[in-house]
């Protein structure tokens, strides 16, 4: 009953939040650490040392990270490194989770001690959560060395190697961002990280590798082809999904639905026209994985409805000659000759408005659309 009765007074003071209420409090129950924590605050913003009060709590809770997380920084701050390494070891000891292993991470990182920020950043990421950005970015600080930050700092875990992908496909070029050592170009690493990530063989991964696939299509890397490949389809030979079967990916080397006002894409493979369209626009584009300079046969069938000749409908390679396509209500056959161009070549079925005419109002349907090279 005593015991309880000097508890409830404690807490009494305590709660009163006063400076002098708090310590009165310390005073009756000195071993109560949230007491000692509060104290030791408001010596801090008194502008004193609460580091002896923070060794006591550290002392009272053997097994509490936050108390060495105080009392390394704080030494950190004072000049005194080995100190403060000292208690942000035990932090980590005590504490396996995040906080400890990050605080350390950003701890060597300051001193300039690289091959143990690498330990605790890996460690670190091994039980993170949340939001990782800082986390990596403080990776591309340390180093620009894709290889290095993937063999050292990231650790082989599903989700972390996920979030590293994205962020890869996500950074900015090194002149829009804070001074980071970015000297490498934004999709440096992308390639090893997705085949990582490939290998766990997640439906739910499926965009982010995509993404990257896109990506180093777009800077013209021949690894975009391993990355496709590893998503599940067959190495892109030809022209893709030439038969519209599924629905288009509009990514990789699948078709892409151009998006314009007045086109509208429908059952797969019908393109309808409202006589509102652009003059020109970009109507399905697929990227080819051809060998430059030799000569291909592009094939397909077509009908359309409504549509007026000229049709302003067209193939086109890269800054080719356009391959018209010529309207019929039933289905009929047309082939151009088309020309790889370097690592990967770009084959858009496109609207051209002719020279004295309307804007087209019908649709076109497409289907067998195959390329072959020419003997």
């Amino acid at each position: 009953m005593w015991f309880s009765i000097v508890l409830a007074r404690a807490d009494f003071y305590f709660r009163k939040g006063t400076p002098e209420s708090v310590e009165r409090a310390t005073e009756i129950a000195p071993r109560n650490t949230e007491y000692l924590a509060l104290r030791g605050l408001e010596i801090d913003y008194d502008g004193g040392d609460s580091r002896a009060l923070t060794e006591r709590i550290a002392a009272l809770n053997p097994y509490a990270s936050a108390p060495r997380i105080r009392l390394g920084l704080a030494a950190e701050v004072a000049g005194d490194s080995a100190a403060a390494e000292k208690w942000l070891l035990d932090a980590a000891r005590v504490d396996h989770q995040f906080e400890p292993r990050w605080t350390l991470a950003n701890f060597y990182f300051r001193a300039g001690r690289k091959g143990e920020f690498w330990k605790w950043m890996r460690a670190a990421l091994a039980v993170s959560y949340g939001d990782r950005t800082p986390a990596y970015e403080l990776c591309w600080r340390v180093s620009n060395d894709a290889e290095e930050i993937l063999r050292l700092g990231i650790p082989e875990r599903h989700e972390v190697l996920g979030s590293y992908l994205v962020f890869l496909l996500e950074r900015k070029p090194p002149e829009t961002r804070l001074p980071l050592k970015l000297a490498a170009p934004p999709g440096t690493g992308v390639v090893e990280v997705a085949r990582r990530l490939a290998a766990y063989h997640d439906s739910g991964d499926l965009p982010i590798l995509l993404g990257a696939c896109d990506q180093l299509i777009a800077a013209r890397d021949p690894a975009a082809v391993e990355i496709w490949v590893l998503t599940g389809p067959t190495q892109p030979s030809g022209i893709f999904n030439g038969d519209f079967a599924v629905a288009p990916l509009n990514h990789g080397f699948d078709w892409r639905l151009g998006e314009s006002p007045g086109v509208a894409h429908v059952n797969l493979n019908r393109i309808v026209l409202n006589g509102q369209e652009a003059e020109s626009c970009l109507l399905l584009r697929q990227v080819l994985s051809l060998v430059k300079g030799r000569v291909y046969r592009l094939r397909w069938e077509s009908r359309t409805a409504g549509i007026k000749s000229p049709s302003g409908l067209a193939w086109r390679v890269d800054t080719g000659d356009p391959i018209p396509l010529l309207p019929s209500e039933d289905w009929s056959a047309g082939e151009g000759t088309i020309v790889g161009s370097d690592v990967f070549t770009d084959l858009e079925f496109l609207y051209q408005r002719p020279v004295g005419e309307s804007r087209a109002e019908g649709s076109v349907e497409l289907r067998h659309v195959r390329i072959e090279a020419v003997p």
